[in-house]
C-alpha cells in the first residue's frame, strides 16, 4: 500500500455503509484505504482498514481479492472481516494493524541513519516466510491446491499489529501458477525494485520470485540499501542491475547472515532456497546461533521507538 498524495476517493459523506471514515491511510494497486470505525452487534466500537475500489479497476479483479481473502486463514496474513458494496462502490473491510507497515518504519530508520536490529530484521522475515509457506500451499475448502504466488512482497505490504505481530497483506496481484499470465504482468504487478531476475526477462512469477523479493527486503533491513541499486534510475537500468545480480555485501555484515543473503539473492532459481520453509529454517538457525532472537516486548519497544516517537 502506498502512502503518496493520490486523489481521495469521492464518497457521499464521511460514512460508507455502516463504516465511519476517519482518515486516509494510503493507496494500493486497486483501492484507496481508509481508517474507519463501526459498531458490532454488542454495541462495541471497533476500527478497520477499509479498502474502497478505485473507479479504474475491473470489478472482477477486486472481487477476486475479496474471495481469496475469504479462503485464506493464517495468523501471519492480514484478515478479512467482510466485503460488500455501498453507494455503488465495492469495499473490503480488513483488520486494522496499528503498528503500520515496514516501509514507513524503514523510512524512519533511513532518516535517522539507523539500522533495524538484526534479530528484529530476521524475526520479521521468518514471520513473513510463515505466511508464504501457507500461501504457497493453500487449498480451496474442497482441498484443491490454489498454487498461489503473492507477487508483491515489498515493505509496504508487511504490517505490524500494536502487539508486535507481523502480517503479510495486499493480495490484489496474487496469481495462480496455472493462470494465463502475459510477459508484462509480472513487471506491472510487482513493484519494479522487488522483481526477480526471471521476472525482468518476462517469465511468470513463481514461489521463487516471492522468496527473492523477501531477500531484497531482508537486505534493506540489514544493510540499509537495495542489494543491487545505490540510486534511483530508469526502469531499464533497474531491471539490468537485478538481472546482473552483483551482490557486494559490506564486511560489517555478520558472515553467516551474509551467506543466507547471498543464497536468497542468487540470480538463478536453482541456487536459491527452494521453499519458504527452507529459507525460514536457515534464518531460525541463525537466530539460535547468534543469540539475537528478540522477545515480544523487545519487538513492541522497537515498534514504539520507530513509530514517530524517535529511535533512541
Amino acid at each position: 500500500m502506498q502512502t503518496g498524495s493520490a486523489k481521495t476517493v469521492e464518497v457521499p459523506s464521511r460514512r460508507y455503509g455502516r463504516y465511519r471514515l476517519r482518515s486516509r491511510l494510503g493507496e494500493g494497486g486497486m483501492a484507496e484505504v481508509f481508517l474507519a470505525d463501526a459498531v458490532d452487534a454488542r454495541g462495541q466500537s471497533f476500527s478497520v482498514a477499509l479498502k474502497l475500489m478505485r473507479k479504474d479497476v475491473p470489478v472482477e479483479a477486486f472481487a477476486d481479492e475479496a474471495d481469496l481473502m475469504g479462503v485464506l486463514d493464517h495468523p501471519n496474513l492480514v484478515r478479512k472481516l467482510e466485503d460488500g458494496e455501498a453507494f455503488g462502490r465495492p469495499f473490503i473491510a480488513i483488520e486494522f494493524l496499528s503498528g503500520g507497515d515496514l516501509e514507513r518504519l524503514l523510512r524512519t530508520h533511513e532518516r535517522l541513519h539507523r539500522r533495524v536490529p538484526l534479530g528484529v530484521a530476521v524475526h520479521v522475515c521468518i514471520e513473513v516466510l510463515r505466511a508464504l509457506a501457507y500461501f504457497h500451499q493453500a487449498r480451496t475448502r474442497s482441498g484443491r491446491p490454489l498454487e498461489l504466488v503473492h507477487g508483491d512482497i515489498t515493505p509496504s505490504n508487511i504490517f505490524f499489529s500494536g502487539e508486535g505481530e507481523v502480517k503479510l497483506g495486499d493480495f490484489g496481484v496474487a496469481k495462480s501458477r496455472g493462470a494465463d499470465i502475459g510477459p508484462q504482468d509480472g513487471i506491472l504487478a510487482g513493484k519494479l525494485h522487488y522483481l526477480s531476475p526471471e521476472q525482468t526477462r518476462g517469465e511468470p512469477p513463481t514461489p521463487a520470485t516471492d522468496l527473492f523479493a523477501l531477500g531484497i527486503v531482508l537486505h534493506e533491513m540489514v544493510v540499509g540499501t537495495h542489494p543491487f541499486l545505490r540510486e534511483e534510475t530508469d526502469e531499464a537500468r533497474v531491471m539490468a542491475a537485478i538481472r546482473a545480480g552483483k551482490l557486494n555485501l559490506p564486511d560489517s555484515v555478520d558472515r553467516p547472515l551474509a551467506q543466507i543473503l547471498r543464497r536468497a539473492l542468487a540470480p538463478d532459481t536453482a541456487s536459491r532456497y527452494h521453499t519458504a520453509g527452507e529459507f525460514a529454517g536457515a534464518l531460525f538457525t541463525w537466530l539460535l546461533d547468534s543469540g539475537q532472537s528478540p522477545s515480544r516486548p523487545q519487538i513492541q519497544e522497537w515498534l514504539r521507538k520507530s513509530s514517530g516517537q524517535g529511535l533512541l
